[in-house]
């Protein structure tokens, strides 16, 4: 347990040549708030403050501008090394979260609080708000109003908040020890990427047929043929039982829980409609999502029944290796575009109307001998096998990080 006097602190975990109580500072004493507004709309660069990314360019994060460009004036200038608060709660940020900017120079929404420290040697700073240890604070001074999503605060209050600090020397240490930490972490994310590039050429490879797998007799497989999606996706149409659990479709994660995926349920009081999801069973979203306007095409991983809402598609492959190459061939958007836009209409509120009959109507030139399916899906798979063990590593580097934060601050 942390050591607490009135005025001092000394973490759970710390280096072995410290061992001085940590004095504690108010934000204010620390920091000055920043309030330099976008005068004449100078500056178009608009950032947003997210959970899980940190200081991201608004555009990217959401895929398109949310603030009107021709009205920024009223917007923060927010230099590189500024500190961000959004008092948006979420999941990942139950108090909201506080960022360094690190990116470019940019605007932030007023709604924000915009601060920058007296120090240039700020990392420690950045690595504290990673923590939980402000968390108290911040709800012990929070006016709990009307809208639950947000945190209301008032600027003299934030700045109020107490923050304990060592001396520069164990500040150094701390921050060079995270830093190992972190370029591992880079390293492993670099690795990921390394593979998903390599599986993507892979894909684009084994499709155009300038890779080709050998039977056993070292011959070639029988030509790939243009097969309609109907003739290797079958509809079962099978609805739920009421045992089942409710799933939704990511983009990165395919098939996932939804609570899991979206922090709560959104399904209906009665899933009697639902469609039931087999293993193997490719769904597709019909809505959409980042950058797949027109829906995601992904093959369940889940080695049980799950269900969808009934807005989705779902289909029983011919084959489950002909369906795990599907759902790779349709993990790129370029793919997914070519195979849609020329079947679905667009409703007023960007909605997509199709069938499941029109999805399966058009063609993809695919293996016919389940052999080769097999090993094109085996050889895929074990790809996805070195992605995923490296996803496992980052997580893992990750909750050690997270671990080492939590003790090593107070």
């Amino acid at each position: 347990m942390d050591v607490m006097t009135e005025n001092k602190v000394i973490p759970k975990l710390r280096f072995s040549e410290f061992n001085e109580e940590w004095e504690i500072i108010k934000l204010q004493d620390l920091a000055i708030r920043i309030t330099e507004k976008n005068r004449d709309n100078k500056i178009q660069t608009v950032l947003t403050n997210s959970a899980t990314k940190g200081i991201v360019s608004q555009a990217d994060y959401f895929d398109r501008d949310i603030a009107n460009k021709n009205n920024l004036d009223g917007y923060y200038i927010v230099n590189i090394g500024d500190y961000v608060y959004n008092p948006r709660i979420s999941k990942y940020a139950p108090v909201g979260p506080i960022k360094k900017n690190n990116l470019v120079l940019g605007l932030m929404s007023p709604l924000y609080s915009v601060f920058r420290f007296n120090t240039n040697e700020d990392e420690f700073f950045e690595n504290y708000f990673e923590t939980t240890a402000w968390h108290k604070y911040m709800k012990s001074v929070a006016n709990y109003g009307a809208r639950h999503d947000r945190m209301n605060i008032s600027n003299s209050d934030f700045f109020k908040m107490s923050i304990p600090i060592p001396s520069l020397s164990e500040q150094q240490k701390i921050v060079s020890f995270l830093s190992a930490v972190d370029d591992k972490l880079q390293q492993l994310t670099k690795k990921k990427e390394l593979l998903e590039e390599y599986k993507k050429g892979l894909m684009q490879k084994i499709f155009s047929q300038e890779l080709r797998f050998k039977d056993e007799f070292g011959n070639n497989y029988p030509d790939w043929e243009e097969k309609k999606l109907r003739d290797v996706l079958f509809e079962h149409k099978l609805k739920s039982t009421g045992k089942e659990e409710v799933y939704s479709v990511s983009v990165h994660k395919g098939l996932i829980n939804q609570i899991q995926h979206l922090g709560r349920s959104f399904s209906a009081k009665n899933t009697d409609h639902y469609y039931i999801v087999k293993p193997n069973d490719i769904v597709y979203t019909k809505s959409p999502t980042g950058q797949f306007p027109y829906g995601i095409i992904k093959q369940s991983k889940i080695k049980k029944d799950v269900i969808v809402s009934p807005l989705y598609g779902v289909f029983t492959p011919k084959s489950k290796h002909l369906g795990y190459m599907l759902d790779i061939y349709f993990e790129s958007k370029q793919n997914v575009h070519n195979y849609l836009h020329s079947i679905i209409q667009k409703g007023a509120k960007n909605t997509i109307n199709i069938t499941n009959s029109t999805f399966l109507s058009k063609s993809l030139k695919l293996p016919v001998n389940f052999d080769e399916q097999r090993k094109i899906g085996n050889f895929l798979k074990s790809i996805d096998g070195k992605i995923e063990l490296v996803s496992t590593q980052i997580e893992n580097t990750k909750a050690f990080k997270k671990g080492l934060l939590q003790q090593m601050f107070v």
